[in-house]
């Protein structure tokens, strides 16, 4: 087997990165995807963060030694033995032993924060929803699955705040693609690092591509906007397009639906959600050639 193909889905708390990480798993197939939860490197437990003042975003609160030599091996092809954080005891609670198979998920607040670990992977996507929708996802997410009330939820993001502006968002300018979603719809921004691709999926009325001068790396930049009241046909469209250059060979099979999320109204479908999660997975698939035809030299 080649090493594994290393993904980073980063951004801040609430905004969306397990959900994503199930489609890329719907998609490939939980048998060929690890998943790794970099929560569970907390160097400090919520009484300790606490007493010393510091919140869950702030890096001293991290174990960066350990995150690092965990990753490592798991980009060479090694098993690990990795601490669970129990969102609810706010603190490490028992170890899970990971497998690397071909595909590893990296998600969590700081997978781009230093330049060794940005240098594991092959794929990097951050997560950037507006604002409110980002209060009221995680205001679900605390509320149900947490065990907090929605005041104490609105107060820990505002005491947040200055943590999130100065150690979370920066991250994003070292994605290779950046999805940003809004009521109106979703835009993707790609950056220099990686080559531009054919797009031509994504012509349609509900949709505009451009190319754009990023400053950095070799290539030029892409921004793709999808309206958020693109139709199901012309999603359903581009999604089938999408899909055929994923290529049989890379995805285990098709999902019967992508793009699926849960908020307090029950669980929906979101195409600029679908969209992502599959113009991510192309990027993946392009990477596992790449791999392949290295050993086929």
């Amino acid at each position: 087997m080649a090493r594994p193909i290393m993904v980073a889905v980063g951004g801040d708390s609430g905004t969306g990165k397990l959900t994503f990480c199930a489609g890329l798993r719907a998609i490939f197939g939980d048998e060929h995807c690890t998943e790794v939860r970099l929560d569970g490197y907390f160097g400090l437990n919520r009484a300790q963060r606490k007493a010393a003042g510091v919140t869950a975003l702030d890096p001293r609160a991290h174990n960066f030694a350990a995150m690092d030599e965990d990753l490592w091996q798991l980009a060479h092809g090694n098993a690990i033995v990795k601490p669970v954080y129990d969102h609810l005891l706010g603190a490490v609670n028992g170890h899970e032993t990971i497998e690397p198979r071909e595909i590893v998920l990296v998600q969590g607040l700081f997978p781009l924060y230093t330049r060794v670990l940005r240098s594991f992977f092959d794929v990097s996507v951050w997560l950037e929803p507006d604002p409110e929708m980002k209060l009221a996802w995680t205001l679900h997410r605390d509320t149900t699955h947490r065990g907090y009330r929605g005041d104490q939820v609105r107060a820990e993001l505002e005491r947040r705040r200055t943590d999130y502006e100065t150690f979370i968002a920066p991250q994003a300018q070292h994605a290779d693609i950046r999805a940003h979603f809004t009521a109106q719809g979703v835009t993707f921004r790609k950056s220099g690092r990686l080559a531009p691709l054919d797009y031509s999926e994504f012509a349609s009325e509900s949709t505009r591509l451009e190319l754009v001068d990023t400053g950095s790396g070799p290539f030029p930049g892409t921004i793709i906007e999808v309206d958020g009241g693109i139709s199901d046909a012309t999603a359903r469209r581009i999604e089938d397009q999408m899909w055929g250059r994923i290529g049989a060979r890379h995805a285990a099979r098709r999902p019967a639906q992508l793009g699926t999320f849960e908020d307090p109204s029950g669980t929906h479908t979101s195409h600029a959600l679908a969209i992502a999660q599959l113009l991510v997975a192309r990027r993946i698939g392009l990477v596992a050639d790449q791999l392949a035809g290295a050993l086929a030299v």
